[in-house]
């Protein structure tokens, strides 16, 4: 052998040997691998698409209760707006014009006729500007603005009892409702929509109203002697009333209850329990910071 042969043959690589032959079971042992390992990873790509849509949705979620806390501002903003343009233009025109018309009445005037359509005149100016004081109060109580969460809460219980003639039973103290302008807000909102579905809704001849401070935790219970709210009620997409009552306290990052009481004087009535965590006294206003179970006797 020549060699260049001799190289050409050492140059050859061997022969692979044959790969052993698998049996039946070992096949269907190898597919259901195969298969469970497609399963798995198709199970985790299914896992990490859930937990991705699951933090985009409660991303979303976080910024609709933003918006809402948002919007209960500006809306509040705008209530306040309108109650003094109301009480400082509207009203003083009001009340210029009383003043001219009743030195117009001083004058002697023999005309009968013209004398009752001078007093029916009058009643329409008083009662004008008794609306337009209702309809400020209404938008921004004046009460809140000047002396605090305790007087507006004193003075939404007195006239609304007189207005509706219900028992309203008032359990606060003026020294633990000194809050911050957007809690008292909150409070006052809240009380005043509980009030509103009492007298819509609940047939109520009783209500017993609590607002305390325990440690750093504002409660606020609202109960009534009605007819009790029914469970499908609390479920209802448009109980825009209930929504926005815990909406404003979610904003405050507080919790909210609202159940049927199994008995309340004869009644069923329901029952609304509240907590706010309230900041500690060394912290900053929140408006320096951002242009921002009851017993009964």
């Amino acid at each position: 052998m020549s060699k260049t042969s001799e190289q050409t043959w050492r140059r050859v690589p061997p022969r692979s040997p044959a790969p052993p032959l698998l049996s039946g079971t070992q096949l269907r042992g190898a597919a259901r691998r195969q298969v469970e390992g497609s399963r798995l990873a198709r199970s985790r790509r299914n896992n990490t698409a859930l937990g991705r849509r699951a933090t985009d949705q409660a991303s979303s979620y976080q910024q609709l209760r933003d918006l809402s806390a948002a919007l209960q501002t500006i809306r509040e903003e705008e209530r306040a707006h309108l109650a003094r343009e109301l009480h400082d233009d509207l009203g003083q025109l009001l009340a210029t014009l009383r003043i001219e018309f009743n030195q117009l009445q001083l004058l002697q005037i023999a005309n009968p006729v013209a004398e009752r359509q001078l007093r029916s005149m009058d009643e329409l100016l008083v009662r004008a500007v008794t609306s337009l004081r209702r309809i400020a109060t209404d938008l921004r109580p004046s009460a809140l603005e000047e002396g605090g969460l305790y007087f507006a809460l004193k003075a939404l219980r007195n006239e609304w009892v007189r207005r509706h003639g219900i028992s309203c039973k008032l359990d606060v103290k003026e020294h633990e409702l000194i809050l911050e302008d957007c809690y008292s807000t909150a409070v006052f909102r809240i009380v005043q929509e509980s009030l509103t579905n009492i007298v819509r809704h609940a047939n109520a001849t009783r209500v017993w109203i609590s607002a305390r401070k325990r440690g750093g935790t504002l409660r606020l219970n609202i109960e009534d002697n009605g007819s009790g709210i029914a469970p499908a009620d609390l479920r209802k997409p448009r109980s825009f009333g209930l929504l926005g009552m815990r909406e404003r306290v979610w904003a405050l990052n507080g919790k909210i209850g609202i159940g049927r009481l199994s008995d309340s004087g004869g009644g069923h009535g329901t029952h609304i329990a509240i907590e706010l965590p309230l900041p500690p006294s060394d912290q900053p206003l929140l408006s320096d910071i951002k242009a921002a179970p009851t017993t009964r006797t």
